[in-house]
């Protein structure tokens, strides 16, 4: 079976496997936690990069911006589950998975995904979503919450950092853009301080991370936007603290990467 699909209001159930999709950055009003079986990718979340291994999961939290990128044409294959912020709103289980700030402790390992047991929730979930009984949906509502604690338990652990390109010079580069958000850089400036040829560097970076230089620093940017107005950050006066030049500019980006307008992002609209 290559495809089993289960929804309700509150959650999600998805498992496929099929050639690489394209997909572009995007983000969700739930929290996705995708079970990553096999292929050859590299997971992005806000500005930062995850290579990731079959037995991996991956979260990102209602906002973040993600998307994967797959460096061969080995087939992928993932399980994923989505559930809404109002799923069981009697108890604070999204607390632990928000502590992190956006992009950052979006990878557990699969070791930790293992001792804990989090493979399980899956496919018990897979199991009922198959062989329906009159209780399936209770069980499943009830593998939902389960996964949820045992989630919190392994994040109380050591989550693996953010892996480097392997490529040095592409990893200082994205180190110095994620330094210095706030200043106008240009390609040509990155070439001439990296001893690079622009043109491979553009395509070296492609390659490496699945986006552009400038999907990755408006990417950044926007990011830091998004903390800032969390923060009560007045939204004319940061565009540029975010390294845009004028509002126009900003307010194009941040509708594109979000889909909301800064002050329907800041309302919740």
């Amino acid at each position: 079976m290559d495809a089993i699909s289960y929804k309700q209001k509150e959650y999600l159930y998805s498992y496929f496997r099929s050639k690489p999709p394209e997909l572009n950055l995007h983000l969700h009003k739930y929290y996705e936690f995708l079970y990553f079986i096999s292929g050859d990718a590299t997971y992005i979340v806000e500005d930062n990069l995850y290579k990731i291994y079959p037995g991996d999961i991956l979260l990102t939290r209602p906002g973040e911006l993600h998307t994967i990128f797959f460096q061969s044409e080995k087939p992928y294959e993932r399980i994923f589950m989505q559930i809404h912020p109002d799923f069981i709103p009697e108890f604070d289980l999204f607390d632990k998975i928000n502590s992190s700030p956006m992009g950052e402790d979006n990878r557990i390992p699969s070791d930790i995904v293992q001792s804990f047991g989090l493979y399980d929730y899956f496919k018990n979930v897979e199991h009922y979503i198959l062989n329906r009984v009159p209780e399936s949906d209770a069980m499943i509502k009830s593998y939902f919450l389960q996964f949820l604690v045992a989630v919190n338990h392994a994040l109380d652990n050591t989550v693996l950092p953010i892996k480097p390109t392997n490529n040095n010079r592409i990893d200082d580069i994205i180190d110095y853009l994620t330094d210095n958000i706030s200043a106008d850089i240009t390609l040509d400036f990155l070439a001439e301080k990296f001893f690079i040829n622009k043109y491979y560097m553009c395509h070296t970076f492609k390659k490496q991370t699945g986006i552009t230089i400038k999907e990755f620093m408006n990417t950044r940017k926007i990011t830091k936007a998004k903390q800032m107005l969390s923060e009560g950050a007045d939204i004319m006066g940061l565009c540029y603290e975010c390294g845009f030049n004028d509002y126009s500019t900003f307010y194009k980006a941040f509708k594109k990467l979000t889909g909301k307008s800064p002050k329907d992002f800041l309302t919740g609209d």
